[in-house]
C-alpha cells in the first residue's frame, strides 16, 4: 500500500485564503476599543458578573480571532512584504491597546465586591489575578518589539532553501532525504542542510542575542531576578518547580538516554555501520534496521486528507465528522512549499471555534503521524469549544495541551489498515515507540538548555556561551552519535530551533504529554472504548480544572520522576522487536 513516488502538486488554496481573510476594518484597534470601552463604563456588582463575563468573552474571542488568521496568513507567505507588514502592523498597533484594555477589565473584575466565581471560572480567576498582578506598563511596549524579534526568525527560517543536487529544495523536502537507506544520499542531504542551516546561522545569532536582551528586561520590568522566574509566572506553572525539571534531565539521562543508546547502536550494528554518524540518526524517522526504503503511504496532502479521514472514522465516527468539517472549510494546509514557514502546528479561531492546521508534509509516514498529532489538538479545541463558552476556559493548560496530540498519534495506530500492508504498520507502529524513546534526550536537552540560559548563564552571555553550552549538553544527551573528523560549529548550533525563540520554556510540556500519552496507550490496549471515553472526556473539561485533575481524568498521573520514566522505558522497551 506503499505509495511508489511523491508528487505533491500545488492544491487550490482559495478556501484557505478565504478562510484567514480579515477584512482591513477589523484590524484596527477602531473594531475593538468601542466594545472595551463600554465594557470598562458599565457599572458592575457580583450578580452581573457573568453577563459582563459574556460580553468580554466576545470582544476578546473577536481579538483572538483576528491575531490568529493575521498571524497565520503571514506564516503561509513569509516572502510577502505586505503580508508580513500588516501582521506586525497589528502587533504593534492593536495587541497593546488591547493588552491594556484587558488589564483594566481584570481589575475591574478583581475589584467587585462579594464576588465569588463559578466553579468552572475559579481556576481562570484566580490566574487572572496572578497575570494582574505582573502586569506592567513597561512591559506592553517591549512586548511588540519581542513579537517583532520573533518574527524575524520565522521569515529567515520560512525562507530558507537547500540546494541538492543541483535542485533548490525546501527544508522539509531535503529533511525527507535523511531517511534514506543509502548512506551517501544521507550524507549528502545532511551536508546540504548543514550547509543551509550556516547561511542563517549569523542573522539567528543576532536575533537570538535581541531577545534575550529583552526577555532579561521584561523579568527587571516585572521586578523577578531571572527571565526563567517572570516565564514561570507568565506560563502558570504552580505544579512543578525548576527542581523538579533539573531531576527530570537527570533521569532522562540514566533511564532514556541508554535505551536510545541500545535501540540506535542496534540498527546500526544490523546495518552495518562502524558508528552512528549525524547523517544515520534523525530522532523523529530512525533508520530502519534492514535497509528498506522509507515508507511514502501518499503523494498529495488530498490523498493524507483522505487517508486519515478512513483512520478516523474507523476509530469514532464523531471525529471523522470533525475532520471532514476541517477538510469542508478551508482548515486544513498541508503542502510544503517556497515563502511557508517549515514548522508544523495547529492555530485556533474562537469565534466559530474552528482549529487550523499547518504542515509542510512530503510523502513521508512522519507526515502521517504529524498530521494525526496536529489534528489532536484540533479535536482538543472542537471539544472545549463545545463545552466551554468562555474562551479562557477552553484548550488547557501547556502542561496538558500535547495528550490531546500525542494520544491521537497512538489511539490510530489500530486503524491503519488501509494506509499500510501489516508488515509495513509494523515498522510505523516501531518507529512511534522508537520515536517516544528518542524524544526525551533531545526534550531533556532543550529544557536544560533554557534552564541555564535564562536562570544561570549571566545577561551579557556571548554567542560563543550559546554554542559551547549547547555541545556540552549534546554530549551528554546524545553521546552515541559521533561527530569525529566534523565541523562542530554545526552541532553547536543546534539551539537555533523554533522554540528556543518562538515559545521560550515550551518544550518540557511535550516530553510530560509524551509519557502521559504511551500510558494512555498501554490502557486502550485493554480497553480501547474507555480510553477514548476517558480521552474525549478530558479535553471537554479544558482550562477548567488543575492539571493533575486533567491528567487524572485522562486516566494517567501526572508525574515525570525517575521512578515513572523507568517504568515507560521498561514497557516500551517490552513492545519493541527483539
Amino acid at each position: 500500500m506503499t505509495a511508489t513516488s511523491t508528487d505533491l502538486s500545488a492544491p487550490d488554496l482559495s478556501a484557505v485564503e478565504a478562510k484567514l481573510h480579515v477584512p482591513a476594518g477589523n484590524s484596527r484597534w477602531e473594531a475593538f476599543s468601542g466594545r472595551y470601552r463600554d465594557l470598562l463604563d458599565a457599572p458592575l456588582d457580583a450578580a452581573g458578573v457573568p453577563a459582563w463575563l459574556a460580553d468580554w468573552n466576545a470582544v476578546s474571542s473577536a481579538l483572538i480571532d483576528t491575531a490568529s488568521r493575521l498571524s497565520t496568513h503571514a506564516d503561509l507567505h513569509t516572502d510577502r512584504p505586505d503580508v508580513q507588514e500588516r501582521y506586525q502592523t497589528f502587533v504593534a498597533q492593536v495587541l497593546p491597546e488591547a493588552e491594556r484594555a484587558e488589564q483594566a477589565l481584570k481589575e475591574k473584575l478583581l475589584a467587585v465586591p462579594d464576588y465569588v466565581p463559578a466553579p468552572e471560572f475559579a481556576l481562570n480567576f484566580r490566574r487572572m489575578r496572578d497575570a494582574a498582578a505582573l502586569y506592567r506598563e513597561a512591559n506592553v511596549t517591549l512586548g511588540v518589539t519581542h513579537e517583532a524579534q520573533k518574527n524575524r526568525y520565522s521569515v529567515a527560517t520560512g525562507n530558507q532553501k537547500v540546494t541538492l543536487n543541483g535542485q533548490t529544495l525546501t527544508i522539509p523536502q531535503a529533511k525527507q532525504r535523511l531517511d534514506s537507506p543509502d548512506r551517501a544520499a544521507r550524507e549528502a542531504a545532511w551536508r546540504a542542510l548543514s550547509e543551509s542551516n550556516r547561511g542563517v546561522a549569523a542573522e539567528l545569532d543576532g536575533v537570538m542575542l535581541d531577545l534575550i536582551g529583552t526577555r532579561w528586561q521584561l523579568a527587571r520590568n516585572a521586578d523577578l531576578p531571572t527571565f526563567r522566574d517572570y516565564q514561570w509566572r507568565v506560563l502558570d506553572r504552580v505544579d512543578y518547580s525548576p527542581a523538579d525539571c533539573h531531576a527530570f534531565h537527570e533521569a532522562v539521562r540514566d533511564e532514556a538516554v541508554p535505551l536510545t543508546a541500545r535501540i540506535v547502536q542496534g540498527i546500526a550494528a544490523q546495518l552495518g555501520l562502524d558508528s552512528v554518524r549525524p547523517w544515520d540518526y534523525n530522532r523523529n524517522s530512525l533508520l530502519d534496521p534492514q535497509g528498506r526504503a522509507p515508507l511514502t503511504p501518499f503523494r498529495t496532502g488530498a490523498e493524507l486528507e483522505t487517508l486519515a479521514e478512513t483512520a478516523f472514522a474507523s476509530l469514532d465516527a464523531d471525529l471523522a465528522a470533525r475532520f471532514r468539517q476541517m477538510r469542508a472549510g478551508g482548515l486544513l494546509d498541508l503542502e510544503s512549499r517556497p515563502g511557508k514557514m517549515t514548522h508544523a502546528y495547529c492555530q485556533y479561531f474562537p469565534t466559530h471555534n474552528e482549529p487550523f492546521v499547518l504542515m509542510n508534509v512530503v510523502g513521508s509516514a512522519e507526515d502521517v503521524r504529524v498530521l494525526f498529532h496536529e489534528v489532536g489538538h484540533a479535536f482538543h479545541g472542537f471539544y472545549s469549544g463545545d463545552a466551554q463558552p468562555l474562551v479562557w476556559n477552553r484548550w488547557s493548560p501547556i502542561e496538558f495541551v500535547e495528550i490531546p496530540s500525542m494520544a491521537m498519534e497512538f489511539l490510530t495506530l489500530d486503524h491503519l489498515g488501509h494506509v499500510f500492508t501489516p508488515e509495513e504498520l509494523d515498522r510505523y507502529r516501531e518507529k512511534q515507540l522508537q520515536g517516544v524513546v528518542a524524544f526525551l534526550p533531545w526534550a531533556a536537552q532543550m529544557d536544560a538548555f533554557q534552564h541555564w540560559l535564562y536562570a544561570e548563564a549571566p545577561e551579557t552571555v556571548m554567542v560563543a556561551d550559546l554554542d559551547a553550552k549547547w555541545l556540552e549538553l549534546d554530549r551528554t544527551f546524545h553521546p552515541f552519535v559521533n561527530w569525529e573528523g566534523l565541523d562542530e560549529t554545526v552541532r553547536a548550533k543546534g539551539w537555533q530551533y523554533y522554540h528556543v525563540f518562538q515559545a521560550p520554556f515550551y518544550y518540557i510540556e511535550y516530553a510530560m504529554c509524551y509519557l502521559a500519552a504511551t500510558g494512555i496507550w498501554r490502557a486502550a490496549q485493554a480497553d480501547p472504548a474507555g480510553a477514548l471515553d476517558r480521552y474525549r472526556a478530558s479535553l471537554r473539561l479544558g482550562s477548567t480544572v488543575s492539571v493533575p485533575e486533567l491528567y487524572r481524568a485522562a486516566g494517567v498521573e501526572f508525574r515525570f520522576d525517575r521512578a515513572y520514566i523507568r517504568g515507560l522505558m521498561a514497557f516500551i522497551e517490552t513492545q519493541l522487536p527483539r
